[in-house]
């Protein structure tokens, strides 16, 4: 519910004032998450080593729903535009806007520093993905590594990771603004996510839409389920990557869409119904983890 709250204060305020959804964005990714990245990885009282099973497993976990997702794709005869638009949605969760504040409200502290190590791996993959199935400027590979390495959020990654490997300390000066900044992310997140939502319940008829929706929803963590069991992953471990997994189509996706000439229609619609019917589905995955673990 405080999920839901945060959302509609932005629906709302959108509605009311129309805001610049572009500097929401631009203000999220290229200034809140960076500092978000680089105080709580910085800061982490776990050792890196200790996220290291959840940076591997969020790989793997990627491109095997990646790859059944376009293997789903071909089978169901998706149109060329929209195949690799479902791939890309079943194997990328909301883990910035919806994942940060989930894992602060479901699981203890030390979830964060590994909730903050998937958001940090799966923006390199999203941003790599992205450029590879849904560029049109044909720069492939070369071209996401060119956009990864101007990306304010992988540079925050890197600061982060490089302070805590050698345990170093950011200046009181620096370290106390990148702090509040930082934690103001879960906040802006979901508020950023109520305000692009606000106009985006539009076309949300397609077997294209629904059938990314519920795969993302439902296939997709029933997957991470069995995977992240076959790999020795038990109890509150294997309850969050299976609920980290459960969270909304990533917005993300529905930006690089517009960037690129994707079919945006179906991406932000999946976005849209995803957010809204996620909090029954979270809560009713997270019901049956916990009775399945007890």
């Amino acid at each position: 519910m405080p999920i839901v709250v945060v959302v509609a204060v932005g629906w709302i305020a959108q509605s009311r004032l129309t805001l610049s959804l572009d500097t929401l964005k631009s203000l999220q990714l290229n200034i809140v998450l960076p500092c978000f990245f680089v105080h709580y990885l910085s800061t982490a009282e776990l050792p890196l080593i200790a996220a290291w099973p959840i940076s591997w497993f969020t790989l793997l976990q990627f491109v095997l729903l990646l790859a059944l997702g376009w293997g789903m794709g071909l089978a169901l005869r998706l149109p060329r535009d929209t195949l690799p638009i479902f791939a890309i949605a079943l194997a990328f969760p909301n883990t910035g806007n919806y994942g940060v504040p989930l894992a602060t409200l479901v699981f203890t502290p030390e979830y964060l520093l590994h909730q903050a190590v998937i958001v940090a791996v799966q923006t390199f993959l999203i941003i790599l993905a992205c450029h590879v199935f849904l560029g049109r400027d044909r720069t492939g590979i070369a071209g996401a590594l060119g956009a990864i390495a101007k990306s304010p959020m992988i540079w925050g990654i890197l600061i982060g990771l490089t302070f805590r490997g050698f345990e170093l300390k950011l200046p009181t000066t620096l370290a106390i603004p990148t702090e509040m900044i930082g934690s103001t992310y879960a906040a802006v997140a979901l508020f950023t996510l109520g305000a692009s939502l606000c106009g985006g319940g539009k076309h949300l008829t397609g077997v294209a839409m629904h059938l990314t929706v519920w795969a993302k929803l439902i296939l997709a963590p029933a997957i991470t389920l069995a995977l992240a069991w076959s790999c020795g992953f038990t109890g509150e471990d294997l309850v969050f990557l299976v609920i980290a997994s459960s969270a909304p189509v990533g917005v993300l996706l529905a930006i690089f869409c517009l960037e690129h000439r994707g079919e945006a229609r179906i991406a932000s619609a999946a976005v849209f119904l995803s957010t809204v019917l996620s909090p029954l589905t979270i809560t009713a995955w997270l019901i049956a983890l916990r009775a399945f673990i007890d």
